[in-house]
């Protein structure tokens, strides 16, 4: 990559020139960005203002990558978790150490989703009670049909039999 990835911090947004590089490296790295997300708001943490793009990939890993004022990268994040790089001046090789921490950390982050377990919205309410109710009335009402038809036979028998 020639030169450093600068991002233009008071006008950062998904459209973006450096964040569409961003995400063109990744994907020449191998990774499939399914959304790019940037926080329109400012955070301030230790000192330091920053603004945050949130890179979704096909596995559902997350990185976030924290931008601060002059428009360079100052902290990564991959799956909400602090990631030191060695290479952060050289945004290709930065880019490659991204990648193999996600690659090293792919089988337990999966484990992790799997054995997550998702709450429905207190609002979301699933039809089977309903559901189950209308089934037992449609057959307690069946049960009285066949009731009812086994009284019309038993009393049409006697006469034809008489």
């Amino acid at each position: 990559m020639a030169g450093k990835l600068l991002f233009s911090f008071d006008e950062l947004t998904q459209k973006d020139k450096s964040v569409k590089v961003l995400e063109k490296h990744f994907k020449r790295a191998g990774a499939n960005v399914v959304s790019v997300d940037v926080e329109p708001r400012i955070k301030r943490a230790s000192g330091v203002s920053y603004r945050e793009i949130s890179l979704t990939f096909s596995d559902s890993q997350v990185v976030k990558l924290r931008i601060k004022r002059p428009g360079d990268i100052y902290q990564v994040m991959l799956n909400r978790k602090v990631m030191p790089l060695r290479h952060q001046d050289d945004h290709a090789k930065a880019i490659g150490e991204i990648m193999q921490a996600m690659e090293k950390g792919r089988t337990a982050f999966q484990k992790r989703m799997a054995k997550a377990k998702v709450k429905l919205p207190k609002r979301m309410k699933t039809a089977a009670p309903r559901m189950e109710k209308q089934l037992e009335e449609k057959r307690d009402a069946l049960k009285e049909a066949v009731e009812d038809a086994r009284q019309q036979l038993a009393e049409l028998k006697p006469d034809a039999v008489a």
